[in-house]
């Protein structure tokens, strides 16, 4: 474990620093809405996430990392370019840098994740934490539902009739559908490794409050996001898979009234009406509209569709990363972000594939499972705007990046 003794001062540094990250919701909640701390409460993502880099950069400079990923091309390009669009108008500077940092300062975590861990069961120990934190999350979800805690008028439709939807400590039932979404293809892939009863019945359960928790968001998005990571881990590496997704799916709609009606309604006459006048499908039309204006370059960083422009401008949320993505840095973004987008999952699959260990192969395909539910739920959300989900997602792309590395070093298992 990281604390043994073999365990460097820099290695502990480094495995509390992923620690941190994992429980990235609860302490950021602690932070800014219970302890308040000046500067500590706005910052400490970024402090952290400095003293990580500046870790990464000592070990590529005089360690031996042994490993290199396929994703420092894409991230640093990106990057250079963001940067170029900072200085496309200097009278809205400050937006700009706003806009840039919402978007580009969380891939970095990637490197911290991809450098900073060498073995295997620590990768196991994190997604634990990442994964208890869910739980607790969901645990307090549930209890909202049961309670029926008040939530906004506008988060359900006036010919829908539902009682509640669950928030838990973020501020978006979306936001939390997106990270039950992610955390229950993790769990599983953990219970997959578990190889004692109590453990299994611990992952059973956790994944099991995830689900319950997940309904009572009633997110379709979350939902769909989670049924096609499913449908792409059954493809790619089990057809069974694709069987017992459907076959939960078929019963969450045949017997849970709010999932029917909630995926039903997608379907309505008076849901398209709706959507196409004011709601995403006309936020979607208005994003490829604002593109048009400049096709190559868009309106500039934190100008369209994101929290920052809804900040600054009282523009609303796209509900769509990628066309907000577009309406922001024209083609020329989107193009350079969706690629970076499929280098990431391309790396995690190559992961995966090449793990010499069964039960490590199990443990890459929830992590794998939990990518890609966040990449699908942008399509009809603004998933990466929200920090803690941005965070978890380059997190766990670079502990499946390294796993391969770190079984190898470890001598091919890391099997319970």
């Amino acid at each position: 474990m990281f604390w043994s003794k073999n365990s460097t001062f820099p290695e502990k540094i480094s495995f509390l620093i992923l620690a941190v990250l994992t429980a990235f919701p609860v302490i950021d909640y602690l932070l800014r809405n219970k302890l308040a701390i000046p500067v500590v409460s706005s910052l400490w993502d970024d402090l952290l996430l400095l003293g990580g880099l500046v870790l990464v950069g000592l070990r590529l400079l005089i360690g031996d990392p042994r490993r290199k990923t396929r994703l420092t091309k894409p991230i640093l390009a990106l990057t250079l370019v963001g940067i170029a669009y900072l200085t496309l108008d200097f009278t809205t500077l400050s937006v700009n840098i706003e806009g840039f940092r919402a978007i580009f300062q969380f891939m970095y975590v990637f490197f911290l994740a991809f450098y900073l861990n060498d073995r295997p069961e620590n990768t196991k120990t994190l997604l634990s934490i990442m994964v208890i934190t869910g739980t607790l999350m969901a645990l307090y979800g549930i209890y909202q539902y049961i309670v029926k805690v008040p939530m906004p008028g506008n988060w359900v439709d006036t010919s829908e009739n539902l009682r509640t939807r669950v928030f838990s400590i973020t501020t978006s039932s979306n936001a939390l559908g997106s990270q039950m979404a992610m955390l229950i293809p993790i769990t599983l892939g953990l219970l997959s490794q578990a190889k004692s009863w109590p453990k299994r019945l611990l992952w059973l359960g956790a994944a099991g409050a995830m689900g319950a928790c997940l309904i009572f968001t009633s997110s379709r998005g979350a939902w769909l996001a989670l049924a096609g990571a499913v449908v792409a881990i059954g493809i790619m590496y089990d057809r069974r898979i694709l069987i017992a997704g459907a076959v939960v799916a078929v019963v969450a709609v045949v017997f849970v009234p709010s999932v029917r009606s909630r995926i039903t309604y997608l379907f309505t006459i008076e849901y398209m009406f709706k959507s196409s006048q004011s709601g995403r499908i006309s936020r979607w039309l208005d994003a490829y509209d604002q593109m048009r204006n400049n096709p190559l370059f868009g309106s500039g960083l934190g100008h369209y569709g994101g929290a920052v422009a809804n900040r600054k401008f009282g523009v609303a949320y796209t509900d769509n990363y990628y066309l907000k993505t577009l309406a922001e840095t024209g083609l020329l973004g989107l193009t350079l972000f969706l690629w970076l987008i499929y280098k990431t999952l391309r790396e995690g699959y190559d992961a995966m594939k090449n793990l010499p260990s069964p039960g490590l192969k199990f443990l890459a395909m929830g992590m794998f499972g939990g990518l890609v539910a966040i990449v699908l739920h942008n399509t009809v959300e603004n998933i990466f705007e929200i920090p803690y989900l941005n965070t978890y997602f380059w997190l766990v792309a670079g502990l499946l990046a390294a796993l391969p590395y770190n079984a190898s070093v470890m001598g091919g298992s890391s099997d319970d």
